[in-house]
């Protein structure tokens, strides 16, 4: 994460944490329109440069660095905002443009390596659904991409386990990129439902159904991911809003003082990939910038932004409620910066 400055260390400290007393958190100040566009317009350079950095360097469309910055690029594109078209599409071209793009990928397998001996072996890489969602929000796509896609649905159906679900190695959990079985599933389940039309094979459709069905059936939980995604997908597929609003209040429910949501109950503050998150989810069911609790969301992203346009975070805790160790926090930073720019984009158009 780049090294934030003194005045913006206190400023978020002002912002984010209780007083010693047990006060209520500083007052945020109220962002205005300009604001936000300056906010999403910062972001948008360092999503940019963060996804290009990691994929000329770690040669590998990692779903923190390829699939989320590319659908968070190609939303603050169709909400107006400026963005470098040709970096998208080019990157886009790159991973997907033909099987041998896909392969030299390294997140899809290649049929002549050796069987990957490993219990996640048997799983699904996550690259591929994040991927194939960020592919699917492009205005329009090549042949050669879309058989790309057609080969990432092949491989979801393959992985699919009789019950309808997809393994999840809890040894590998990367919160809150890779949250839980449940969320992966959620992801998964979009990724494919792009792909499965009226000309689908039976196969796909099976499988969608079946994915769809086990999720639906799964305990409820009380993790954050969940519920934002239970939206998410209520909406994509075009439910009626009364539908899920139980589980949009138990969201609002979440939301805390400093306009802010966290990823889970237990972390001690807001950040920006939960609020952001948050903020998409309930735009796409009808959500204005104008509602209070919205707006108080908005206004805390903008206060806490810092100068090269990502935003703070912390590492995750681990499933016990161990303090999270990761000594790398640029996967999280870029995944955040993305949730944030998806639900500031589509909250406050920048316009023509």
């Amino acid at each position: 994460m780049a090294r934030m400055s003194s005045m913006a260390a206190f400023f978020l400290g002002l912002c984010l944490s209780q007083a010693a007393m047990g006060d209520e958190p500083a007052p945020i100040p109220a962002a205005t329109p300009e604001q936000v566009h300056q906010a999403v317009e910062r972001a948008i350079p360092y999503l940019q440069a963060e996804s290009g950095n990691w994929l000329n360097t770690r040669k590998c469309a990692a779903c923190h660095h390829a699939g989320m910055p590319f659908w968070a690029l190609s939303e603050a594109d169709r909400q107006g905002y400026p963005i470098d078209k040709k970096y998208l599409t080019d990157k886009i071209e790159s991973l997907l443009g033909s099987k041998e793009k896909l392969l030299a990928s390294r997140i899809f397998p290649d049929p002549t390596a050796p069987p990957d001996p490993r219990p996640q072996g048997r799983g699904l890489n996550m690259g591929l659904p994040f991927l194939a969602v960020a592919a699917r929000s492009m205005p329009s796509l090549e042949e050669g991409q879309k058989q790309s896609l057609k080969l990432i649905a092949e491989e979801i159906v393959s992985k699919q386990q009789p019950d309808g679900s997809w393994e999840f190695f809890a040894t590998l959990r990367r919160p809150p990129i890779n949250e839980n079985q449940t969320v992966d599933a959620a992801w998964i389940i979009m990724a494919l439902a792009g792909e499965v039309g009226p000309d689908a094979p039976e196969p796909q459709r099976a499988a969608l159904a079946k994915g769809v069905a086990w999720l639906e059936a799964a305990p409820a939980s009380d993790v954050h991911q969940d519920k934002a995604m239970k939206v998410l997908l209520g909406a994509r597929a075009g439910k009626p809003r009364d539908t899920m609003q139980s589980t949009i209040d138990e969201l609002l429910a979440l939301q805390r003082a400093d306009g802010g949501w966290s990823q889970t109950v237990p972390e001690p503050r807001s950040d920006a990939f939960a609020t952001g998150q948050t903020l998409y989810v309930l735009a796409l069911v009808g959500y204005t910038a104008e509602q209070p609790e919205i707006k108080r969301a908005i206004d805390f992203l903008v206060a806490t932004q810092l100068p090269d346009g990502s935003w703070p975070m912390i590492s995750r805790s681990t499933p016990d409620g161990s303090p999270g160790s990761s000594k790398l926090l640029t996967p999280i930073n870029c995944a955040s910066a993305s949730w944030a720019t998806l639900g500031l984009a589509r909250l406050v158009p920048r316009g023509t």
